[in-house]
């Protein structure tokens, strides 16, 4: 009996450090981790060339579905109703201030008419025009001596069109001219040739938070 007890001892004792070696608890692995960098974000110029060319294409776009469906007539109306929704909701979906503003003196209502600074940038992009730059070239960007809040102005000029004859040029279908009269009774945003500045588009980004 002696020598059993002798020979169970050292198996015991084995069967032990492995139950307590099995019940040990796991490792702790640290979770792997992957650095994330934040998007960059945009200048404010950046800002505005990209509510710039979502507005004029979405403005493009649903002018020309106009014109195909109602003609002039119906885009005169479009004009005057849904183009200003078209320009909030872009303001809204680029944090930014964005609008159309005609040359002076050749407005559709006065209520568009330009501002100072508006003003003056169209000068300059009207003198640049004569100094025989392209239309595509026609932008102004401004960036200091701005009114509080205000981070950056932009304004890039709109062309007259072939397309836009039958509306701003000189030669008026007589339903057109019912429809301005209709709409807008005091234009003066006639008598255009193709290739004349018409206006510009222009978009105020404000200082970011």
């Amino acid at each position: 009996m002696k020598s059993h007890r002798l020979l169970l001892s050292p198996l015991l004792a084995v069967l032990v450090a492995c139950s307590a070696e099995s019940a040990a608890p796991p490792p702790v692995v640290a979770a792997a981790t992957t650095a994330t960098t934040a998007p960059p974000v945009p200048s404010a110029k950046e800002r505005a060339q990209a509510a710039a060319k979502t507005f004029s294409t979405s403005l493009k776009q649903a002018l020309g579905a106009e014109l195909a469906k109602g003609g002039t007539s119906g885009a005169i109306a479009f004009c005057n109703t849904e183009a200003p929704k078209i320009a909030a909701r872009v303001a809204d979906e680029h944090g930014v201030r964005i609008g159309r503003v005609p040359v002076p003196g050749r407005q559709r209502s006065p209520a568009n008419a330009a501002q100072p600074w508006q003003a003056d940038g169209l000068a300059a992009l009207q003198a640049r025009l004569d100094a025989g730059t392209p239309m595509a070239d026609l932008v102004q960007v401004v960036d200091h001596g701005l009114p509080d809040g205000v981070a950056l102005r932009m304004m890039r000029g709109i062309p007259v069109e072939p397309m836009c004859l039958a509306c701003h040029g000189k030669a008026l279908a007589a339903d057109t001219r019912t429809a301005l009269q209709r709409f807008y009774p005091g234009d003066t945003a006639t008598g255009f040739d193709a290739g004349d500045l018409r206006g510009a588009l222009w978009v105020e980004v404000p200082v970011t938070p």
